[in-house]
């Protein structure tokens, strides 16, 4: 019996059908031979007129379609005790992947990534016995990173106190510095809050992370909203843990958002130009490089 491919897919899809069409295949242009299920989540509330059937077939049986019960968006999740109940859960982006898959490791991505290279590859060869790998730290956010003390490559060993970490966010005041307080008082100031695994295109090692985050563990889910970003609260849990990270820049074989090369695709959900441009870009992509003519439906 042939062994299945170690690599099962968490993508959480809100609009943009084109540029995820896109995603989807330019990942397994470069990275299908890894890859075994893609556990696609659609939320619960879509833009109008989004449709993602082409998609569907296209990619056929390896494609599991989910649907919410709940559309969390970015919104903190206040009840926490309800994070017992699987239908509130699975709400959470990528947990119903992470609780489904039977694969050693989960890719989690955003919709607005252009593969150009064997990412996968590249993360199952190095990530070793590390809880993930990918790009690590908000950095651009970060005062630690501004002054010069902290970075991806850089953060398990630079443990700052609080009274450090609170006056570097005075001394080089962010976008979110003003949360810090807030955040070193709850989690305490390592790891720093704008510090996680970023989303965009990382890789999960699901038999060290899944015993440690919930519901088998008392980590918030990778997902959770309630840091300053996505997974930032999980994050700090696998540090506390002492379960380390692995930074890899993916440039050379991904670029998020390249539609508008912003690195913020969210951006473009609350601008019409900016979503329909992109959009436009991918789907001239399909049909030149995929031969795939999209139907209005």
């Amino acid at each position: 019996m042939t062994e299945k491919p170690p690599v099962d897919v968490a993508i959480n899809v809100y609009g943009k059908p084109y540029q995820t069409a896109v995603t989807l295949l330019s990942l397994l242009r470069h990275s299908g031979q890894h890859i075994n299920k893609i556990y696609f989540v659609a939320e619960k509330k879509q833009p109008p007129g989004t449709d993602y059937s082409f998609i569907f077939e296209a990619l056929g049986e390896r494609v599991i379609r989910y649907k919410p019960a709940f559309f969390f968006w970015y919104n903190p999740i206040k009840y926490r005790f309800l994070l017992r109940l699987p239908f509130f859960r699975h709400s959470i982006r990528y947990q119903y992947a992470w609780e489904k898959s039977d694969r050693p490791y989960l890719l989690i991505m955003h919709n607005d990534v252009l593969y150009t290279g064997d990412l996968v590859g590249q993360y199952l060869s190095h990530i070793g016995q590390y809880v993930g790998i990918g790009k690590v730290g908000q950095c651009w956010n970060c005062p630690a990173h501004t002054a010069g003390l902290c970075g991806g490559d850089r953060y398990w060993a630079y443990r700052p106190s609080a009274d450090e970490l609170l006056g570097l966010a005075r001394q080089f005041p962010g976008p979110r510095t003003d949360q810090f307080p807030r955040e070193v008082a709850q989690v305490g100031p390592w790891p720093t809050p704008e510090c996680r695994l970023n989303e965009y295109t990382c890789l999960i090692n699901l038999e060290k992370a899944r015993p440690l985050t919930l519901p088998e563990g008392p980590a918030p889910p990778f997902g959770d909203y309630n840091g300053l970003d996505v997974a930032t609260r999980w994050f700090n849990a696998m540090g506390k843990a002492g379960m380390q990270a692995r930074h890899f820049d993916y440039d050379p074989y991904a670029t998020h958002d390249w539609v508008n090369e912003r690195n913020n695709g969210h951006a473009a959900l609350f601008d019409k130009a900016m979503y329909d441009r992109g959009e436009a870009m991918a789907l001239r992509v399909l049909q030149e490089e995929y031969g795939i003519f999209p139907e209005k439906r």
